[in-house]
C-alpha cells in the first residue's frame, strides 16, 4: 500500500506543469500566471519532466530538443524574414566580437607599456604606479569576458571550445 503511493508521488514530482494563464482586470491590466485565476484564459500548457538524468562512466546525456509550441495568436514570420534577420543578428555580432578583440589588444598594449610610460608622481609614489597597473589589469579581465560573452552569442560551439581548451590549459601547468 505504502509502495504504491511513493511510487504516485515519485512519478507527480517528475513533473512540472507551464500551464500559462492571461487575466485581464476591469481596469485593462494584463496579468500573466501559472496560476489559474477565475476568469482568467489558458493560453498554453504542457507538462514536460524535470528530472535530472543519470550519468554513468562520465558519459555525457544528450537531453532531446523538444520543440514548444507557440501560443495560438503568436506572431509567426515566414523562413526569409526569419534568415534575413539571422543573418543581420550574425553581422551585428561579429562587428561587436571584431571591436572587443581590438579593445581587448589595446589593453594589452597599454599595459605592456605602462612601465616606460611612468610617470614623475609614480616614479616618486609607487602606489600609484601599482594602482593604474591594477585598473589596466581590470580593464584586460573585462574586455575579455566581454568578448567571451559576445564570441558565445555569436557561435555557442566557440565558448565550448574555449572552455575545453582553458580547462586543459590548467591541467597541464
Amino acid at each position: 500500500m505504502h509502495s504504491k503511493r511513493l511510487i504516485g508521488l515519485l512519478f507527480l514530482c517528475n513533473m512540472a506543469h507551464a500551464d500559462i494563464y492571461k487575466y485581464v482586470d476591469s481596469n485593462g491590466n494584463v496579468t500573466f500566471t501559472n496560476s489559474p485565476i477565475k476568469g482568467a484564459v489558458r493560453i498554453m500548457s504542457e507538462s514536460q519532466p524535470v528530472a535530472n538524468p543519470v550519468r554513468r562512466n562520465n558519459e555525457s546525456i544528450k537531453s532531446p530538443r523538444v520543440a514548444i509550441p507557440s501560443p495560438v495568436n503568436f506572431p509567426k514570420v515566414d523562413a526569409a524574414t526569419q534568415k534575413s534577420r539571422d543573418s543581420n543578428r550574425k553581422l551585428i555580432l561579429e562587428e561587436e566580437l571584431s571591436s572587443e578583440r581590438e579593445l581587448l589588444s589595446k589593453a594589452k598594449k597599454n599595459l605592456q607599456d605602462a612601465d616606460a610610460n611612468r610617470s614623475a608622481a609614480e616614479q616618486t609614489n609607487p602606489k600609484l604606479y601599482l594602482e593604474r597597473i591594477g585598473r589596466l589589469r581590470e580593464a584586460i579581465v573585462m574586455h575579455e569576458k566581454e568578448r567571451l560573452r559576445t564570441a558565445s552569442r555569436a557561435n555557442p560551439s566557440a565558448l565550448m571550445r574555449h572552455k575545453r581548451r582553458s580547462s586543459t590549459n590548467i591541467v597541464q601547468r
